[in-house]
């Protein structure tokens, strides 16, 4: 986990949560604490206290400096190689600066420590430093397993700033082979720019923007949002710069209150020769194009696909005057399908909207 992630999801626990996990840090402290004043103990003997209090400083600024040649070559390089470049300097370059620092310092106080007293710093203060290393990864389970539970509760922090945008409200449909479906607009703030959208999934805000998301597509400032009754309602994370530049974040989730609404109404596509006009916006990600030429099979175009070539997008939503990009004038479209992946994985739902005839 991201340590930002980490800390949101500290921010969100019960207090009483939040409690344990101050007790066990506390006691993780102690113990560190408890394990330096063993060392100093053994050096006030031969009043050598002050010498090892400055190798303990040297030992903090070798341990960035450690950390920083490790993990900088290997983020310079990024890709398969990385891995490579990170082992061979944890295992060459992070010992030499970490040792040979020890060394050093025990040998510039006054009075000095031995070169044995040195290695033995090097190698307690080793695992003075494990403890938080192995508790963090001992607590990315539990806090995992905490960030989901709080996704699952779909509740905007207390401090979350106010949605710039405009928020329409939820629209029920029925669409044929899927059932019952929702679909909502958020509309951008004239003097606001959408910078991103994060959809948070099983406790985590994946950040890249690469992968598929047909829960939700942008069109300009705006963001539609189209899902089924079998899915759950999306949690997302808005970022918009105002007209000063900052950047400004925010969570929302759909508010589903339907007690004086009126029933579902039918989810309607009109067509043209060159492209179809929903009702409501569909998330590229979820659609597909049948197109029919005369003499040949029909062909079916994935909407979802990147960009073929030559073709600039606008928008990843298929809304009210999509045109598709044409290589033949000749091709038409006959038909549209919409595709619902289940949250708990199988057969996707799928709906196929011919043109009438």
């Amino acid at each position: 986990m991201e340590w930002q992630h980490i800390l949101d999801t500290f921010a969100r626990m019960p207090l009483a949560d939040q409690q344990t996990w101050w007790r066990g840090a506390a006691g993780l402290l102690t113990l560190m604490l408890g394990l330096l004043w063993l060392e100093s103990r053994f050096f006030k003997q031969s009043g050598r206290v002050h010498s090892w209090v400055t190798v303990r400083l040297v030992s903090a600024v070798a341990a960035l400096l450690a950390l920083a040649a490790v993990v900088l070559p290997a983020r310079a390089v990024g890709g398969p190689e990385a891995l490579g470049i990170f082992v061979g300097a944890l295992y060459t370059v992070a010992p030499l600066i970490w040792f040979g620092s020890h060394l050093l310092a025990g040998r510039w106080v006054r009075p000095p420590l031995t070169r044995a007293e040195s290695l033995v710093l090097g190698v307690t203060g080793l695992a003075i430093l494990a403890i938080p290393g192995a508790a963090f990864f001992a607590a990315q389970a539990p806090l995992q397993a905490a960030s989901r539970e709080i996704g699952q509760r779909r509740e905007v922090p207390a401090d979350n700033p106010p949605l710039q945008h405009s928020v329409q409200a939820v629209q029920r449909y029925h669409l044929a082979g899927v059932g019952l479906i929702y679909t909502q607009s958020l509309l951008g703030a004239p003097d606001t720019r959408l910078v991103r959208v994060e959809q948070r999934q099983g406790g985590q805000w994946p950040t890249d923007q690469s992968t598929a998301h047909p829960i939700y597509c942008t069109n300009g400032n705006d963001v539609h949002l189209m899902w089924s009754a079998q899915e759950a309602p999306p949690y997302l994370r808005l970022h918009w710069a105002q007209s000063n530049a900052a950047v400004v974040r925010s969570e929302f989730t759909p508010h589903m209150a339907f007690d004086a609404t009126p029933p579902p109404a039918e989810f309607t596509i009109g067509f043209r020769p060159d492209g179809v006009d929903p009702i409501a916006p569909i998330p590229r990600a979820r659609a597909y194009l049948v197109l029919t030429k005369q003499g040949l099979a029909p062909y079916t175009q994935m909407l979802g696909n990147p960009p073929g070539a030559g073709e600039v997008r606008s928008t990843d939503c298929v809304m009210n005057g999509f045109q598709r990009v044409a290589s033949s004038a000749d091709w038409q479209v006959q038909a549209i399908g919409v595709l619902f992946y289940m949250p708990t994985g199988g057969a996707a739902l799928r709906s196929l909207i011919q043109k009438p005839q």
